[in-house]
C-alpha cells in the first residue's frame, strides 16, 4: 500500500526534503545527491517558480528507479485540481500548508497520501475528520516542543505527526521526544541554486541529526 511505502521511507530516514525553487534542469542532480545522502522522501512545492510539475514528473521517475523504498510528491497544494495535476505528474504525497477538507478528500479519493498543515487541535481534528492520517504541524518551531507533546495527548496514536517549519539539526531530538516522527526541511537541506557539494554537506548534517533523534525510540 502507498501508506506503507511512505512509512517505510520515513523509517529509513525520517526526513522530507522540501526542494522549493528547483528547476527541471537541476532535478536530476539535486535528487540524486539527496538520495545518495540517505534522504528517501522529497517534496517539490507547487509555488516553485519554474515548472514544478515537470520537475515532479522527472523526480518520480528518478525515485522509481532507485534501489530502495522512496516516495515523492508536491507541497503547497491548495486545490483539488492541483491534486489531480500532481498525480498526473507521478507524485504520491500531497502536502499543504493549511487544512482544507476538500483537498484532503480529493487526495484520498485518488488514493494518494494527504499531509495537511495544522497547528491547533481544531485544525488537527478537522483534518482527521476529513480523512487525513498524517499531520504536518506547521510552523512547529514557533512553539515549544511541549506544545506538540500536549497536542499528542489527544491525537490518536496511529496518526503520524510531522514537524515542519524551523526544524534544524539542533532541535530534532527535542521534537522527536515530543512525538514527531518525521521532519520537513527547507533551506537547511536545499536552497535554490545550491550546487551538489552544498546539498551533500547540508544533507549529511541533517540525515545524521535525524537518525540520532530516531535512535531515541
Amino acid at each position: 500500500m502507498l501508506s506503507q511505502q511512505f512509512q517505510q521511507a520515513l523509517e529509513a530516514c525520517p526526513l522530507i526534503a522540501i526542494i522549493r525553487g528547483v528547476t527541471p534542469d537541476e532535478i536530476d542532480m539535486v535528487a540524486n545527491t539527496l538520495l545518495e545522502a540517505g534522504v528517501r522522501v522529497i517534496e517539490i512545492p507547487l509555488n516553485s517558480p519554474v515548472e514544478p510539475l515537470n520537475s515532479i514528473e522527472r523526480l518520480a521517475k528518478i525515485m522509481d528507479d532507485f534501489a530502495e523504498t522512496t516516495i515523492c510528491g508536491a507541497g503547497t497544494v491548495l486545490t483539488p485540481e492541483q491534486v489531480q495535476s500532481v498525480q498526473n505528474a507521478g507524485g504520491k504525497i500531497i502536502v499543504s500548508p493549511n487544512c482544507d477538507p476538500e483537498v484532503i478528500r480529493a487526495t484520498n479519493d485518488r488514493k494518494l497520501i494527504s499531509v495537511p498543515g495544522c497547528l491547533t487541535p481544531s485544525e488537527a481534528f478537522s483534518a482527521l475528520k476529513a480523512g487525513a492520517r498524517v499531520l504536518k504541524m506547521f510552523p512547529v518551531a514557533d512553539f515549544p516542543a511541549q506544545y506538540l507533546e500536549s497536542l499528542g495527548a489527544v491525537v490518536p496514536k496511529d496518526v503520524l505527526t510531522l514537524a515542519v517549519g524551523g526544524i534544524t539539526d539542533t532541535n530534532m531530538e527535542e521534537y522527536w521526544k515530543a512525538g514527531a516522527r518525521g521532519f520537513g526541511l527547507g533551506s537547511n537541506i536545499y536552497a535554490a541554486g545550491d550546487n551538489a557539494s552544498q546539498i551533500a554537506d547540508k544533507a549529511r548534517i541533517m540525515v545524521d541529526a535525524a537518525k540520532r533523534a530516531q535512535a531515541l525510540g
